[in-house]
């Protein structure tokens, strides 16, 4: 007996006495059960009539064996595709690398005519500081020469 028929058994039992009580359960029982094998049967008779036959595979088998060859196919042309993109690919890669390598080559020319451009004109002005400086250093040397002159005789007017 399930969970409900307990509990119904025990208010049967209350109102009715225990052996109608349980007459009365036994009978739902024995109804419940021929419902659920003539639900089952049911059930079953509807189940085969949509059960496939021998035909009904054979036509589905014939489908699958024509839908593997259409995937077959399509594998094989895709197949070919790839290898035909890859290709391309692989060329469009070459005809990038080779213009990367000439843009490479052309920017290494101009940066190292802008270098040596730079190294001239450094030397230059390292020329001419250098032609300042040792102007510079004349004059300073000249300078002071003459104060140390100008001293010596001051100093030698002042001792006489």
């Amino acid at each position: 007996m399930g969970g409900s028929l307990v509990e119904l058994y025990t208010q049967l039992e209350e109102k009715l006495g225990k052996e109608t009580a349980k007459v009365l359960v036994e009978a739902i029982e024995e109804l419940t059960e021929e419902k659920k094998n003539f639900l089952k049967f049911e059930l079953k008779e509807e189940l085969l009539k949509e059960v496939a036959t021998k035909g009904d595979i054979k036509l589905i088998l014939e489908k699958i064996r024509t839908l593997e060859e259409k995937m077959q196919t399509l594998e094989e042309q895709t197949v070919k595709s790839i290898q035909v993109l890859e290709q391309r690919i692989e060329e469009k890669i070459q005809t990038l690398e080779e213009r990367m390598e000439e843009r490479i080559q052309t920017m290494e020319k101009h940066i190292d005519g802008k270098i040596q451009t730079l190294e001239e004109k450094m030397e230059k002005k390292l020329e001419q500081t250098k032609g300042e400086l040792l102007k510079w250093l004349i004059v300073l040397f000249v300078g002071q020469a003459t104060f140390i002159v100008g001293l010596v005789f001051t100093l030698v007017k002042l001792l006489k």
